[in-house]
Protein backbone atom coordinates (compact mmCIF):
# COMPACT_ATOMS: atom_id res chain seq x y z
CA UNK A 1 0.00 0.00 0.00
CA UNK A 2 1.34 3.86 -0.96
CA UNK A 3 1.86 5.42 2.31
CA UNK A 4 1.02 9.86 2.06
CA UNK A 5 3.47 11.72 3.48
CA UNK A 6 4.70 15.63 3.43
CA UNK A 7 8.45 16.35 3.24
CA UNK A 8 10.60 19.06 3.67
CA UNK A 9 12.71 19.36 0.91
CA UNK A 10 15.42 21.56 -1.06
CA UNK A 11 15.58 22.46 -4.73
CA UNK A 12 17.25 19.51 -6.21
CA UNK A 13 20.79 20.01 -7.87
CA UNK A 14 21.35 21.38 -11.77
CA UNK A 15 22.94 18.54 -13.54
CA UNK A 16 24.62 19.66 -16.82
CA UNK A 17 27.16 17.82 -19.06
CA UNK A 18 28.25 17.75 -22.32
CA UNK A 19 26.34 14.96 -24.82
CA UNK A 20 26.21 14.02 -28.39
CA UNK A 21 23.37 14.36 -30.62
CA UNK A 22 20.77 11.73 -31.66
CA UNK A 23 17.64 12.13 -33.58
CA UNK A 24 14.43 10.57 -34.86
CA UNK A 25 14.04 9.86 -38.91
CA UNK A 26 16.85 11.19 -40.76
CA UNK A 27 18.51 12.15 -37.52
CA UNK A 28 21.54 14.02 -36.49
CA UNK A 29 22.64 10.39 -35.59
CA UNK A 30 26.14 10.48 -33.61
CA UNK A 31 26.56 13.88 -33.61
CA UNK A 32 26.13 14.29 -37.47
CA UNK A 33 23.89 15.62 -39.43
CA UNK A 34 23.61 15.49 -43.61
CA UNK A 35 22.18 17.67 -46.42
CA UNK A 36 22.60 18.34 -49.79
CA UNK A 37 24.94 20.89 -48.74
CA UNK A 38 27.36 18.95 -46.90
CA UNK A 39 27.88 17.29 -43.61
CA UNK A 40 28.06 18.87 -39.84
CA UNK A 41 28.20 17.88 -36.25
CA UNK A 42 26.18 18.63 -33.70
CA UNK A 43 26.65 18.53 -29.44
CA UNK A 44 24.95 19.87 -26.75
CA UNK A 45 25.23 21.16 -23.22
CA UNK A 46 22.19 19.61 -21.86
CA UNK A 47 20.59 20.12 -18.60
CA UNK A 48 18.46 18.10 -16.19
CA UNK A 49 16.11 21.00 -13.68
CA UNK A 50 14.39 20.52 -10.78
CA UNK A 51 11.39 23.57 -10.88
CA UNK A 52 8.90 24.58 -8.63
CA UNK A 53 6.14 26.32 -10.69
CA UNK A 54 7.03 28.79 -14.19
CA UNK A 55 9.98 27.60 -15.81
CA UNK A 56 12.62 29.37 -17.25
CA UNK A 57 15.76 26.58 -18.46
CA UNK A 58 18.45 26.94 -20.84
CA UNK A 59 20.68 24.76 -22.71
CA UNK A 60 23.20 24.84 -25.31
CA UNK A 61 24.16 23.58 -28.82
CA UNK A 62 26.91 23.88 -31.16
CA UNK A 63 26.86 22.62 -34.58
CA UNK A 64 29.70 22.34 -37.24
CA UNK A 65 28.59 24.01 -40.52
CA UNK A 66 30.75 22.92 -44.18
CA UNK A 67 31.16 25.64 -46.31
CA UNK A 68 28.66 24.52 -49.19
CA UNK A 69 26.03 25.31 -46.37
CA UNK A 70 27.14 28.68 -45.74
CA UNK A 71 24.26 31.10 -46.69
CA UNK A 72 21.54 28.65 -46.16
CA UNK A 73 19.19 28.68 -43.16
CA UNK A 74 18.03 26.51 -40.67
CA UNK A 75 14.91 26.45 -38.86
CA UNK A 76 14.80 25.46 -34.93
CA UNK A 77 11.87 24.31 -32.74
CA UNK A 78 11.69 23.28 -28.73
CA UNK A 79 9.42 20.12 -28.51
CA UNK A 80 8.15 17.74 -26.19
CA UNK A 81 10.41 14.57 -26.64
CA UNK A 82 7.99 12.01 -25.62
CA UNK A 83 5.16 13.10 -28.07
CA UNK A 84 7.65 13.94 -30.88
CA UNK A 85 9.36 10.47 -30.63
CA UNK A 86 5.76 8.74 -30.39
CA UNK A 87 3.79 10.79 -33.04
CA UNK A 88 6.28 12.92 -35.19
CA UNK A 89 4.51 16.48 -34.26
CA UNK A 90 4.47 18.22 -31.01
CA UNK A 91 3.07 21.58 -30.30
CA UNK A 92 6.57 23.87 -30.45
CA UNK A 93 7.50 25.82 -27.19
CA UNK A 94 7.73 29.10 -26.38
CA UNK A 95 11.17 30.12 -26.04
CA UNK A 96 13.98 32.55 -27.16
CA UNK A 97 17.48 31.59 -29.52
CA UNK A 98 20.45 33.47 -28.46
CA UNK A 99 23.78 33.09 -30.85
CA UNK A 100 26.81 33.06 -28.82
CA UNK A 101 30.34 34.17 -29.33
CA UNK A 102 33.32 34.14 -26.60
CA UNK A 103 30.96 33.48 -23.93
CA UNK A 104 29.04 36.75 -24.67
CA UNK A 105 25.37 36.93 -26.93
CA UNK A 106 26.10 37.95 -30.47
CA UNK A 107 22.28 37.56 -32.09
CA UNK A 108 19.17 37.35 -30.86
CA UNK A 109 16.95 35.55 -33.07
CA UNK A 110 13.21 35.98 -33.43
CA UNK A 111 10.74 33.62 -33.18
CA UNK A 112 7.43 33.56 -35.79
CA UNK A 113 4.20 33.07 -34.72
CA UNK A 114 4.38 29.59 -34.45
CA UNK A 115 7.68 29.32 -32.25
CA UNK A 116 9.95 28.45 -34.75
CA UNK A 117 13.31 30.47 -34.86
CA UNK A 118 15.49 30.74 -38.09
CA UNK A 119 19.15 30.67 -37.83
CA UNK A 120 21.09 32.12 -40.98
CA UNK A 121 24.59 29.81 -41.51
CA UNK A 122 27.12 32.38 -41.58
CA UNK A 123 30.09 30.59 -39.86
CA UNK A 124 31.55 27.22 -39.44
CA UNK A 125 30.82 26.98 -35.82
CA UNK A 126 27.69 28.21 -34.27
CA UNK A 127 27.14 28.18 -30.74
CA UNK A 128 23.51 28.54 -29.69
CA UNK A 129 21.81 29.64 -26.18
CA UNK A 130 18.64 27.92 -25.97
CA UNK A 131 15.55 29.08 -23.72
CA UNK A 132 12.63 27.37 -23.09
CA UNK A 133 9.96 29.06 -20.98
CA UNK A 134 6.61 28.02 -19.70
CA UNK A 135 4.30 30.05 -17.75
CA UNK A 136 2.07 26.92 -16.96
CA UNK A 137 5.26 25.04 -15.82
CA UNK A 138 3.90 22.27 -13.74
CA UNK A 139 2.19 21.06 -16.84
CA UNK A 140 5.53 20.33 -18.40
CA UNK A 141 7.13 18.49 -14.92
CA UNK A 142 9.10 15.05 -15.76
CA UNK A 143 9.19 16.20 -19.50
CA UNK A 144 12.25 16.60 -21.78
CA UNK A 145 12.49 19.52 -24.17
CA UNK A 146 14.10 18.45 -27.47
CA UNK A 147 15.83 20.73 -30.51
CA UNK A 148 13.97 20.05 -33.39
CA UNK A 149 15.23 20.86 -37.28
CA UNK A 150 12.66 21.36 -39.54
CA UNK A 151 12.60 20.26 -43.01
CA UNK A 152 10.46 20.97 -46.01
CA UNK A 153 10.61 24.01 -49.10
CA UNK A 154 8.22 25.93 -46.95
CA UNK A 155 10.91 27.44 -45.25
CA UNK A 156 12.63 30.09 -47.51
CA UNK A 157 16.60 28.81 -48.29
CA UNK A 158 15.92 25.98 -45.63
CA UNK A 159 19.41 23.78 -45.48
CA UNK A 160 17.20 20.86 -44.82
CA UNK A 161 14.69 21.56 -47.98
CA UNK A 162 14.64 18.62 -49.56
CA UNK A 163 14.43 16.31 -45.98
CA UNK A 164 11.88 15.73 -43.39
CA UNK A 165 11.70 17.41 -39.97
CA UNK A 166 14.33 15.63 -37.43
CA UNK A 167 15.36 15.42 -33.75
CA UNK A 168 17.95 17.51 -33.78
CA UNK A 169 18.98 17.30 -30.08
CA UNK A 170 17.03 14.94 -27.78
CA UNK A 171 16.01 16.43 -24.26
CA UNK A 172 18.33 19.89 -24.35
CA UNK A 173 16.60 20.05 -21.25
CA UNK A 174 15.09 17.77 -19.22
CA UNK A 175 12.50 18.65 -16.05
CA UNK A 176 11.32 17.51 -13.19
CA UNK A 177 9.52 18.32 -9.86
CA UNK A 178 11.53 18.82 -6.37
CA UNK A 179 8.38 19.48 -3.70
CA UNK A 180 8.46 22.73 -1.62
CA UNK A 181 7.55 22.30 1.94
CA UNK A 182 3.68 22.00 1.02
CA UNK A 183 3.85 19.62 -1.67
CA UNK A 184 2.22 16.02 -0.30
CA UNK A 185 3.89 12.82 -1.77
CA UNK A 186 3.44 8.64 -1.73
CA UNK A 187 5.92 5.82 -0.82
CA UNK A 188 5.79 3.45 -3.21
CA UNK A 189 7.20 -0.07 -2.35
CA UNK A 190 9.13 -1.45 -4.65
CA UNK A 191 11.28 -4.81 -4.10
CA UNK A 192 14.18 -5.94 -6.98
CA UNK A 193 15.24 -9.41 -7.41
CA UNK A 194 18.58 -9.76 -9.98
CA UNK A 195 20.28 -12.97 -10.30
CA UNK A 196 24.01 -13.21 -11.45
CA UNK A 197 24.31 -13.77 -15.28
CA UNK A 198 20.39 -13.91 -15.41
CA UNK A 199 18.87 -12.81 -18.51
CA UNK A 200 15.85 -11.26 -16.80
CA UNK A 201 14.76 -9.17 -13.34
CA UNK A 202 11.82 -9.43 -11.00
CA UNK A 203 10.71 -5.57 -10.17
CA UNK A 204 7.39 -6.28 -8.04
CA UNK A 205 7.25 -10.03 -8.61
CA UNK A 206 7.08 -8.58 -12.63
CA UNK A 207 9.68 -9.77 -14.73
CA UNK A 208 11.69 -7.69 -17.36
CA UNK A 209 13.99 -8.36 -19.55
CA UNK A 210 18.04 -7.13 -19.48
CA UNK A 211 19.94 -6.25 -22.03
CA UNK A 212 23.18 -7.60 -20.56
CA UNK A 213 23.23 -9.97 -17.57
CA UNK A 214 24.10 -8.77 -14.01
CA UNK A 215 28.19 -9.90 -13.40
CA UNK A 216 30.42 -9.99 -10.39
CA UNK A 217 33.82 -7.77 -11.08
CA UNK A 218 37.72 -8.53 -10.75
CA UNK A 219 37.56 -6.66 -7.18
CA UNK A 220 34.38 -8.75 -6.17
CA UNK A 221 31.38 -5.90 -6.32
CA UNK A 222 28.00 -7.22 -7.53
CA UNK A 223 27.15 -5.22 -10.75
CA UNK A 224 24.13 -4.65 -12.23
CA UNK A 225 22.96 -2.71 -15.43
CA UNK A 226 22.04 0.90 -15.55
CA UNK A 227 19.56 1.69 -18.09
CA UNK A 228 17.31 -1.28 -17.10
CA UNK A 229 17.29 -1.22 -13.33
CA UNK A 230 16.28 2.87 -13.67
CA UNK A 231 13.62 2.37 -16.65
CA UNK A 232 12.05 -0.06 -14.97
CA UNK A 233 11.40 1.24 -11.91
CA UNK A 234 7.23 1.94 -11.48
CA UNK A 235 5.51 4.06 -13.41
CA UNK A 236 4.55 6.72 -10.63
CA UNK A 237 8.68 7.29 -9.73
CA UNK A 238 10.73 9.93 -11.19
CA UNK A 239 13.16 8.51 -13.58
CA UNK A 240 15.65 9.19 -16.26
CA UNK A 241 19.41 8.34 -17.44
CA UNK A 242 21.11 10.94 -19.69
CA UNK A 243 24.51 9.20 -20.68
CA UNK A 244 27.26 11.12 -22.06
CA UNK A 245 29.66 8.62 -23.92
CA UNK A 246 32.32 11.09 -24.26
CA UNK A 247 32.87 11.80 -20.76
CA UNK A 248 31.29 8.16 -19.53
CA UNK A 249 29.57 10.17 -17.28
CA UNK A 250 25.78 8.94 -16.40
CA UNK A 251 23.11 11.65 -15.29
CA UNK A 252 20.37 9.68 -13.09
CA UNK A 253 16.85 10.83 -12.10
CA UNK A 254 15.69 8.78 -9.29
CA UNK A 255 12.35 10.08 -7.46
CA UNK A 256 13.58 13.44 -6.03
CA UNK A 257 17.63 13.21 -6.07
CA UNK A 258 20.21 13.06 -9.02
CA UNK A 259 22.90 11.40 -9.63
CA UNK A 260 26.01 12.24 -11.26
CA UNK A 261 28.61 9.05 -12.07
CA UNK A 262 31.60 8.66 -14.29
CA UNK A 263 32.78 5.25 -15.45
CA UNK A 264 36.02 4.55 -14.01
CA UNK A 265 35.71 7.07 -11.48
CA UNK A 266 35.08 6.64 -7.37
CA UNK A 267 33.89 9.93 -6.43
CA UNK A 268 30.14 10.97 -7.23
CA UNK A 269 27.77 13.48 -7.07
CA UNK A 270 24.15 12.96 -5.27
CA UNK A 271 22.18 16.27 -5.44
CA UNK A 272 25.06 18.06 -6.32
CA UNK A 273 27.33 16.78 -3.23
CA UNK A 274 30.31 14.50 -3.82
CA UNK A 275 30.17 10.85 -2.33
CA UNK A 276 32.96 7.98 -2.78
CA UNK A 277 31.99 4.55 -4.15
CA UNK A 278 33.28 1.56 -2.74
CA UNK A 279 33.86 0.52 -6.65
CA UNK A 280 33.22 3.37 -10.25
CA UNK A 281 30.71 2.33 -12.68
CA UNK A 282 31.89 -0.04 -15.49
CA UNK A 283 31.18 -0.45 -18.59
CA UNK A 284 31.04 -4.13 -20.39
CA UNK A 285 30.25 -5.30 -23.98
CA UNK A 286 29.14 -1.80 -24.43
CA UNK A 287 26.58 -1.73 -21.75
CA UNK A 288 26.82 0.58 -18.29
CA UNK A 289 26.79 -1.41 -15.02
CA UNK A 290 26.37 -0.34 -11.12
CA UNK A 291 27.82 -1.32 -8.20
CA UNK A 292 25.38 -2.92 -5.88
CA UNK A 293 26.91 -1.67 -2.61
CA UNK A 294 26.36 2.01 -3.67
CA UNK A 295 23.20 1.30 -4.70
CA UNK A 296 21.06 2.25 -1.47
CA UNK A 297 22.20 6.01 -2.17
CA UNK A 298 19.44 5.72 -4.51
CA UNK A 299 17.22 5.19 -1.92
CA UNK A 300 17.34 6.72 1.10
CA UNK A 301 15.69 3.31 2.61
CA UNK A 302 16.87 0.83 0.65
CA UNK A 303 17.69 -2.24 2.17
CA UNK A 304 20.18 -5.23 -0.18
CA UNK A 305 20.53 -8.88 0.80
CA UNK A 306 22.78 -11.37 -1.29
CA UNK A 307 22.04 -15.26 -1.28
CA UNK A 308 25.03 -16.63 -2.05
CA UNK A 309 23.58 -19.89 -2.72
CA UNK A 310 21.33 -18.58 -6.03
CA UNK A 311 23.32 -15.77 -6.67
CA UNK A 312 20.79 -13.13 -6.53
CA UNK A 313 20.61 -9.88 -4.94
CA UNK A 314 17.08 -8.80 -3.51
CA UNK A 315 16.72 -5.18 -2.49
CA UNK A 316 13.94 -3.32 -1.28
CA UNK A 317 12.78 0.44 -0.85
CA UNK A 318 10.32 2.85 -0.64
CA UNK A 319 10.48 4.91 -3.63
CA UNK A 320 8.90 8.62 -3.88
CA UNK A 321 6.16 9.49 -6.02
CA UNK A 322 5.24 13.24 -6.29
CA UNK A 323 1.43 14.10 -6.02
CA UNK A 324 1.27 17.07 -8.47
Amino acid sequence: MMKKRCMALTLAAVMAFSVTAFGASNPAQNGKWESAYGSGTVSAYKKMYSIYARSVLIGYTTFTVPKEAQGKNLYLAMVDTEQWKEKGTSEYFKGEVEEWEDFQAKQIYEKDQQNVFKVPLTEDSITLEVTYLDERGEERLGKGVSLVALGGDAYENNLFADQKDQLFVEDLIYLYLSPDLKHEVEEVPCTIDVTIGADTMQLNGKSYPLDAPAYINDAGYTMLPMRALIENLPEEVQKKVLWDGQSKTASILCGMTTYRLTAGEKEAQRNGDKVILNTPLEIKDGRVFLPLRDMVMFWDSGKINWDASTKTVHISADMVHILE
